[in-house]
C-alpha cells in the first residue's frame, strides 16, 4: 500500500464516532493547497482515523481550520456523487500519524517534543561530539 505526507487544513469540526463492531473512528476532510499564484488550488483527501489516533485527534482539539501534518497509508476507493448517477474515484487516507504544525494556531503536537520535555536534565546536557566527514574517521 502506498504512504503519502500531507501538510494541510482540517474542513470541519471532528465528531467521534463508534463503528458497529464498537470501535472508535473519526471521518474528516483536509484541504492541501497545491501550486502556485493563479494556478494554485486546493486538493481535498478524505481521512479515516481508528481507536487512539481517532481519540487523540478529538482530544487535542484538532478541528475545523487546524493546519496538521498527516501521514497516511492510500487506498483508491469508487464513490457516488452528490447527484446519485455520476461514479468516480478519490482517495481515502488511513491515518498512520499526525501533529500540529509548529507556528501556526494551535501549539506543536509531536512525539519528538514530548520525549524532550520528558528528559531528564542529564540527559539534555550531553554533549554529542560532532563529526566532519571530510577530515574525521566515521564510526562503523
Amino acid at each position: 500500500m502506498a504512504q503519502i505526507f500531507v501538510f494541510g487544513n482540517v474542513t470541519a469540526d471532528l465528531r467521534l464516532q463508534v463503528s458497529t463492531n464498537g470501535t472508535q473512528y473519526v471521518c474528516f476532510d483536509i484541504g492541501e493547497h497545491i501550486g502556485y499564484g493563479e494556478a494554485q488550488h486546493t486538493q481535498f483527501y478524505q481521512v479515516w482515523a481508528w481507536g487512539q489516533d481517532a481519540q487523540r485527534l478529538v482530544g487535542k482539539g484538532a478541528g475545523k481550520g487546524s493546519f496538521i501534518w498527516i501521514t497516511d497509508a492510500v487506498e483508491l476507493v469508487d464513490y457516488t456523487k452528490k447527484d446519485g448517477v455520476t461514479k468516480d474515484k478519490k482517495l481515502k487516507l488511513i491515518l498512520d500519524n499526525w501533529g500540529f504544525v509548529p507556528g501556526r494556531r494551535e501549539k506543536p503536537d509531536t512525539d519528538w517534543t514530548r520525549k524532550q520535555e520528558e528528559q531528564p536534565a542529564s540527559a539534555a546536557s550531553t554533549q554529542i561530539e560532532e563529526l566532519d566527514g571530510e577530515r574525521d574517521v566515521l564510526p562503523e
